[in-house]
């Protein structure tokens, strides 16, 4: 008799079903289904669970058939094996993730750097490796060359990027949609052509700057309230998002009534 046939033996002996087993350990019932038609096996400490809840011992659980050569102790030690073999699989499943992602991102913030390349170039490039690494503001469009020229381009991936390593993918993706958002305003809107000879002439940066502050905040805020699979039913997601739309709109808003019309 195998494992899982001693387990349903020994809740039927008990008089509970599937659902009262799960509840106990503190399980799924489809676990405890798996259990006793040999799917998976329980944790070693799910087998003193079951065996305390069945009023029996461990050994009973594991007892051998006479044919069969597995000691109670041997077979522990082998599940205790299949459980740390297991919890290993799933550290590499989680670090292929966490790579994954940080890939992703890293090719989000490459997108955003060659569209600016390729609708932010003003001047004339003598050649190619100019067009594509050079960071002088003359030659690029206002805001995009600030961001490259102060490397604050590269800082700001560096913070969207870095966290996705550690797992915190809802927070990369967050700060790489306000950066490429607040680039995206903060160039559009962001003129003042009434400052212009004054030297204030384009507010893009502070825009930018409130978006991508902003992202990080939000960001932060998505990893508390979100799980490890996005549900798009919940309320919490959707109020996030309105609030973080609102924000966005606000920040835009606020700096475009700041900026000075005049300077007589």
């Amino acid at each position: 008799m195998s494992l899982g046939e001693r387990i349903k033996e020994q809740r039927k002996i008990s008089g509970l079903s599937q659902e009262k087993v799960a509840e106990f350990v503190g399980v799924s019932r489809q676990a405890v289904t798996k259990w006793e038609t040999g799917q998976s096996a329980p944790s070693t400490e799910n087998l003193f669970k079951l065996a305390e809840i069945f009023g029996t011992t461990v050994d009973i659980l594991l007892a051998s058939d006479e044919e069969e050569k597995d000691t109670p102790a041997e077979q522990i030690y082998y599940l205790y094996k299949m459980e740390q073999e297991k919890i290993r699989e799933e550290r590499r499943k989680k670090i292929r993730k966490n790579i994954f992602f940080t890939l992703v991102v890293a090719v989000g913030y490459v997108i955003v750097y060659l569209v600016g390349r390729i609708f932010g170039t003003t001047g004339q490039q003598t050649s190619v490796i100019g067009w594509l690494f050079g960071d002088d503001p003359a030659q690029l469009s206002y805001l995009y060359g600030w961001l490259l020229h102060q490397n604050i381009f590269w800082i700001a991936m560096a913070v969207s990027v870095i966290p996705a390593l550690f797992g915190k993918k809802y927070f990369s993706f967050t700060t790489l949609a306000g950066f490429a958002l607040g680039l995206l305003i903060g160039e559009l809107v962001g003129q003042n052509p009434a400052g212009a000879a004054y030297g204030y002439g384009h507010y893009g940066w502070a825009i930018w700057g409130g978006i991508f502050t902003f992202s990080i905040v939000m960001g932060i805020i998505f990893e508390k309230i979100t799980k490890s699979t996005l549900d798009w039913k919940s309320k919490k997601l959707w109020i996030w998002l309105a609030i973080f739309t609102v924000g966005i709109l606000f920040i835009v808003l606020i700096i475009r009534m700041g900026m000075p019309t005049s300077f007589s």
